[in-house]
């Protein structure tokens, strides 16, 4: 399965219903962007980017300058659309439906903030309705080697074995623009309050240990949300 991911952020200006008409666009690719196999999208359940936009832009450290400190906030929607081959991402990515849900998405978010990435998993749509899916996507730094990568990848991939956790998946990005980041991290957990053990949790905190040293940590973009897709 081709899977591309897309995470947001707002503007400051971005009214209440404007983020309800983008979820409504979101949901609207599933069904009639061509080439779509399956889809979920989703609100961040911890606040998004609110804590970001609480502090004044001259109080706040500059992400290239806060290595140590991690990302200054979560994103604040996600869409994940899977598909068959590339075949099928380039008839989506081509759809005038899907080209107009793009624009007014970018009306109402920080498009250059914009987190994307395309990966590849195997098996059927990792989709199941009514649960709850964190989302991570990182860069890796220029000193990562092959090492330090395939521990990252290995310590994201054994959160699957926390309690609460339905599945975990990692992948790198396989290609498309340049400004795609590096992988992502793909959790199913049962429900909000499992999400925010997982997160707040011991076995995270000891996956991120081994996963920021490898990584632009302060680029890190996230996402929780439930899963309304099929």
């Amino acid at each position: 399965m081709l899977r591309y991911t897309a995470l947001v952020l707002h503007r400051d200006t971005t009214s209440e219903d404007q983020k309800l008409q983008m979820l409504r666009g979101l949901a609207f690719l599933r069904m009639e962007c061509a080439g779509v196999r399956a889809g979920d999208y989703g609100d961040d359940l911890f606040g998004g980017s609110r804590p970001l936009l609480a502090v004044p832009p001259w109080k706040r450290t500059p992400r290239w300058r806060a290595r140590s400190e991690g990302p200054p906030s979560n994103y604040d929607a996600a869409v994940h659309l899977d598909f068959d081959d590339d075949a099928a991402l380039a008839r989506c990515l081509a759809d005038e439906n899907g080209r107009a849900v793009a624009r007014f998405t970018a009306s109402v978010t920080v498009p250059e903030l914009t987190a994307r990435i395309r990966w590849r998993y195997g098996g059927e749509p990792r989709i199941r309705r009514g649960l709850v899916r964190h989302t991570a996507l990182f860069v890796w730094t220029g000193e990562a080697d092959a090492g330090a990568r395939a521990r990252a990848l290995d310590a994201a991939r054994a959160l699957g074995e926390t309690p609460g956790v339905v599945s975990a998946a990692a992948g790198e990005n396989v290609g498309g623009p340049a400004a795609n980041f590096d992988w992502t991290l793909d959790i199913l957990v049962e429900d909000q309050a499992a999400a925010r053990d997982l997160i707040e949790g011991r076995h995270y905190a000891e996956a991120m240990r081994v996963i920021a040293p490898a990584t632009k940590y302060e680029w890190t973009a996230r996402v929780t949300h439930v899963m309304r897709g099929y």
